[in-house]
């Protein structure tokens, strides 16, 4: 009897201290990125070019903080599309892109992993949809300053791990795509290759400590 009741208690506390650190990381005010539109048009011998964007799609994501463009290349034969999302830890309202594209085109196909090296290796997702009449191939992940995922429950828990311990936090989600053309895995190494030009960059405009500390 004695030890049920010494167990009532710890669960008890530990119940109470659960809830005060919830309520504490609740208790913050939304984080600014100013670096966030600085990244670079120019990456090596990637050129860059803005592709503007309706209100409505801004109203849609539920952040200010993304933006889309055109990268080519003379060593790849068609451009690369790259998106970036980014959301602090008080708000974070991330589509899943392939609901996100199939609203806009006539299906979404093929649907899959693929593993690429960066700093070491990840699995993203990948998937066809195609937009206009024209088949494209999409790679995607979400970027937990640092923690690479594609499941939006672990980004989430990730986010909620760094906020009960008193730390801010923020993620991105990282979207390349580009025409099919006649060679899928050409495509998907065009991706690739792009991918590994841009990942570097990432960190020193969408990390938490380096948008919000000004490192």
């Amino acid at each position: 009897m004695k030890r049920r009741t010494v167990n009532f208690w710890v669960v008890i506390a530990l119940t109470l201290v659960a809830a005060v650190l919830v309520t504490a990381a609740n208790r913050v005010e939304p984080l600014e990125n100013k670096k966030f539109f600085q990244f670079p048009l120019i990456i090596g011998d990637w050129r860059g070019r803005e592709i503007p964007m309706s209100d409505y799609v801004y109203r849609g994501i539920e952040t200010p903080y993304l933006f889309l463009r055109d990268y080519t290349s003379p060593r790849y034969p068609g451009p690369v599309n790259l998106s970036i999302v980014w959301f602090d830890d008080t708000n974070i309202a991330f589509h899943a892109p392939e609901a996100c594209l199939g609203g806009v085109s006539d299906t979404v196909r093929s649907e899959g992993k693929v593993r690429i090296r960066l700093d070491k290796e990840y699995e993203i997702n990948r998937f066809i949809t195609n937009l206009g009449g024209t088949d494209y191939l999409v790679i995607y992940f979400f970027d937990v300053d640092g923690y690479i995922t594609t499941s939006q429950t672990a980004l989430r828990l990730r986010v909620l791990q760094k906020r009960l311990l008193f730390k801010r936090a923020s993620t991105s989600f990282i979207r390349i795509m580009a025409p099919v053309g006649t060679d899928e895995e050409k495509t998907l190494e065009s991706l690739k290759g792009f991918l590994r030009e841009i990942y570097p960059l990432i960190p020193d405009y969408t990390y938490t400590d380096k948008v919000h500390l000004g490192v």
